[in-house]
């Protein structure tokens, strides 16, 4: 063997002991870095050099985790508080279990406090992203509200910024698409400005932008900046290419908006295929694009292609328990499939995960509606009014008539705000007396009313009454347009004695009397009856004698003071607690 094969040979060899002993290190510390012993070849390494060659190696989670622990074996072996912070947030990335992540972001959390940098603002930061990219939007936005407070008294503009684009995408996944489209514009501009050739941030930043715009329905807002996005991210560089599946697919989704379906078929199969399932952040994608394939197939009258593709959404979702609201369309397709071919036992496991799916949803975006509103959107109004105040100052006569005028702006907006929020809370109460009492007894029940003469002879009063109360207990108000002549001729009575007593007895006029019955016996159905939950408004509507869904929903909100979509949703809530 020549010298220089001999060499090559030494030098491969080498190389391949050092990983397979970099390896026996890592698997050895199982998590416990107070077990690590860093490696002779490390340990004249500074923190510098130690980062710089994990960066080489970031891809390869053990050999990568073996530097980390070497990181942070010598700052706690030098007792350096900071870069200890800094390892455990870098380690934070590579664990695989929930605890053990949070576990090592707390740890750098709790080091770094009292010290100065963005050390904790980043520790919030990540951990409100992973709750973002786990479906947990409450905690992640806990996180959030904690990283932007600390931003804001370091007057850290980048992470101000960055932040509230962390928020936008909160608001995004509980439908506040309008609320969301501002951030994610504000921290472009920011971006390019700042960062323009950055880009790992600038993509970061455009996809939610043009995703927003989707949302919003500006569709070819949406187009022009996926096509930015489409050309930074196909650079050679694979790094950047892990980008490029979830830009196809978005598109893919907007050419569906635009009622360019072959396209959007084409674009959405192009992108899954080379999408990096293994990122968090492509989760939403590949179940997105899934989907779209799902109702695309449907387009065409394709149930059992669509059904497969539905089939991948639920197993994704069941598997990353993220709810992106838009897919719910999906469960409602697998019920009626099952109930369509007679497959109960299937048709009864689909309503469920659609229970369990609508309880995730409505649970988180109630609670998180709320917070946004009382520690986001409320404290930023305020600060625009101020920073719009201070601008103005010095340069405008009418000064004190502006800062009046934007106090009143300010007011009507907070009152608007709060008057929702309330609106929101009044609903529950409702709600809860609606399933405390039993509404249609209590209809039944006949009122006790004072003596005073109605111009029709007792006994006809006597005899009228208890024919309707037979009339409400066999539910003969469930038959459609029903009238004073049609229920007087029933109950053989004239229709001026009829209207006279239920005036005076019931306490109201007939249409009146026959909406409260129909809304009292839905209330209760709907409480009892698990089937009639999913039907539609208009399906709904029919069965209580309604002939539209629209007088249905208007007498419901009527009677119950709540509205009915409002009440069913709730009823679901129940139903899985």
């Amino acid at each position: 063997m020549s010298t220089k094969k001999t060499y090559l040979f030494f030098t491969f060899f080498y190389k391949r002991i050092t990983i397979v002993f970099l390896l026996y290190c890592i698997q050895i510390t199982t998590g416990q870095e107070e077990d690590f012993v860093i490696p002779d070849s490390l340990k004249t390494l500074d923190y510098d050099s130690i980062y710089k060659i994990h960066m080489k190696t970031y891809r390869d989670t053990l050999i990568s985790k073996t530097y980390l622990y070497t990181y942070l074996k010598k700052a706690i072996s030098e007792n350096n508080t900071l870069e200890m912070a800094k390892a455990y947030s870098w380690l934070f990335y590579y664990a695989e279990e929930e605890s053990e992540k949070i576990r090592l972001i707390d740890r750098s959390i709790a080091l770094s406090k009292n010290l100065e940098g963005n050390i904790t603002i980043k520790g919030y930061s990540f951990k409100g992203g992973y709750y973002l990219n786990n479906g947990q939007y409450t905690l992640a936005l806990d996180n959030y509200l904690q990283a932007l407070a600390l931003a804001e008294k370091e007057n850290s503009t980048e992470y101000i910024s960055i932040t509230e684009h962390n928020i936008a995408c909160i608001k995004t996944e509980i439908g506040k698409h309008q609320e969301a489209l501002p951030l994610f514009k504000e921290n472009f501009t920011h971006i390019i400005t700042k960062h323009a050739t950055d880009t790992v941030r600038y993509l970061n930043s455009i996809i939610p932008l043009a995703e927003s715009y989707r949302y919003n329905n500006l569709l070819d807002s949406a187009s022009v900046y996926h096509y930015k996005a489409i050309k930074r991210s196909q650079k050679p560089e694979h790094y950047y290419n892990r980008f490029y599946g979830r830009v196809i697919i978005n598109e893919g989704i907007n050419l569906f908006y635009k009622e360019k379906f072959k396209n959007a078929y084409d674009s959405i199969a192009k992108g899954i295929p080379i999408l990096d399932k293994t990122r968090s952040e492509n989760r939403k994608a590949y179940i997105l694009g899934e989907f779209y394939l799902g109702k695309l197939q449907l387009l065409k009258q394709d149930a059992i292609a669509a059904k497969k593709h539905f089939l991948t959404v639920d197993s994704i979702l069941q598997k990353e328990k993220i709810t992106p609201l838009e897919i719910r369309e999906s469960y409602e397709f697998m019920i009626n499939f099952y109930k369509t071919n007679h497959k109960k036992e299937k048709q009864l496991e689909y309503i469920n995960k659609l229970l369990q799916f609508d309880s995730i949803v409505n649970q988180e975006a109630s609670f998180v509606s709320s917070r946004l509103f009382k520690e986001f959107d409320t404290p930023l109004l305020l600060k625009e009014k101020e920073t719009l105040i201070n601008e103005l100052k010095g340069n405008n006569k009418n000064l004190n008539l502006l800062v009046v005028f934007l106090s009143l702006l300010t007011l009507v907006a907070i009152a608007f705000l709060y008057r929702q929020y309330q609106k929101r809370k009044t609903y529950q109460e409702k709600f809860e007396q609606l399933i405390a009492e039993d509404k249609l007894a209590q209809t039944i029940q006949r009122k006790q009313q004072s003596d005073s003469d109605i111009g029709v002879a007792d006994d006809i009063v006597e005899e009228i009454l208890n024919k309707l109360v037979l009339f409400e207990q066999n539910h003969h108000y469930l038959k459609k347009n029903i009238s004073t002549t049609s229920l007087a001729k029933d109950i053989k009575t004239n229709t001026k004695y009829l209207s006279k007593v239920i005036n005076h007895h019931k306490q109201k006029n007939f249409a009146n009397y026959i909406n409260d019955l129909r809304i009292a016996h839905a209330v209760t159905q709907l409480k009892e009856n698990k089937t009639l939950k999913h039907y539609t408004i208009q399906g709904i509507a029919e069965e209580m004698g309604f002939n539209t869904a629209e007088s249905f929903s208007s007498a419901f909100k009527k009677s119950t003071g709540i509205k009915t979509s409002y009440f069913i949703k709730k009823l679901h809530d129940l139903d899985t607690m």
